[in-house]
């Protein structure tokens, strides 16, 4: 089944702002929404916060809406000093999405050092402590009735190292599991691939097989080199993961999706910031149009 999605926002972590996000979503034919965990007091030191697990519940049954969730930006189980804290809040993160009925719980693929990357003995005991806590994990989320959708990034900082599609895709490869499966985020493939001058679409290419989940964001592939005195003065500079409505940026989505083919199982998930909302049903057609495109290949 094929899906598109808009990922939702909790102000100040307002869980029953969803309830119009979905209304005004469902008018506009879209399938699915993200929620945005991270965003939300529903796990509170690292245990699952009842009260607000339960305005959650309420807000979101009986809707007739699919959901997916965006787990805690911050896990990141390539960071060995707090790797037990990285775990159990993603077993949380996977509990609630399955008190939710979610499909997919996105969690961020880990990233390092670029100190600790070229020093390739720790770096792969990193790599593999990760990847035997994602095989664990696998088992944990399908009691759940959840997919893992890990998903690629790029450096936060410049002195990182972020794991290409490539790297993530042979992690799941060895892993092969059916309910560990990649949240491939085009613009963050595309800032890393330019930083690290590898060929872009050879690194879709890899992690395709495996991409139930596509994040939908515009960008220029550009990392942030520049101090900007706000964040939205990114976007003048092109610098960034700006989060672009379609078109806005210079990543080739037609050809992306005419051309390599993503499971049949397929979710397209907008991330865009509220300003953007008035060119949603323009990204809205463009998506459909991508979902065509992909019938064909």
């Amino acid at each position: 089944m094929k899906k598109i999605g808009f990922t939702g926002k909790c102000p100040n972590g307002d869980i029953a702002s969803l309830a119009s996000q979905i209304a005004r979503m469902k008018e506009v034919g879209i399938d699915s929404l993200e929620v945005p965990i991270y965003e939300t007091d529903v796990i509170c030191g690292k245990k699952i916060n009842q009260p607000e697990l339960i305005i959650l519940k309420e807000t979101l049954n009986d809707k007739g809406f699919s959901y997916t969730v965006h787990g805690e930006l911050s896990v990141n189980l390539l960071d060995s000093e707090n790797f037990e804290s990285h775990k159990e809040v993603l077993k949380r993160d996977i509990e609630v999405s399955g008190e939710i009925n979610a499909t997919h719980l996105v969690t961020h693929y880990g990233q390092t050092t670029n100190r600790v990357y070229e020093d390739k003995k720790k770096y792969e005991s990193l790599l593999k402590k990760q990847q035997e806590c994602y095989a664990e994990l696998g088992q944990y989320a399908k009691d759940h009735g959840v997919v893992l959708a890990i998903e690629n990034l790029f450096p936060f900082e410049l002195e990182n190292y972020a794991p290409l599609p490539s790297e993530i895709a042979k992690t799941l490869g060895e892993i092969n599991h059916p309910n560990i499966k990649c949240c491939l985020d085009i613009s963050h493939g595309y800032i890393n691939c330019t930083f690290r001058n590898v060929h872009f679409f050879d690194e879709i290419n890899a992690i395709a097989p495996f991409s139930e989940h596509i994040h939908m964001h515009d960008s220029f592939g550009l990392i942030e080199r520049m101090w900007t005195y706000i964040k939205a003065e990114n976007t003048s500079y092109g610098q960034g993961d700006l989060h672009l409505p379609l078109g806005w940026g210079d990543i080739p989505f037609e050809k992306i999706f005419g051309e390599i083919q993503f499971p049949q199982n397929l979710n397209l998930n907008f991330e865009l910031p509220e300003r953007y909302l008035k060119y949603f049903l323009e990204n809205l057609e463009k998506a459909k149009k991508f979902l065509t495109l992909q019938e064909k290949l």
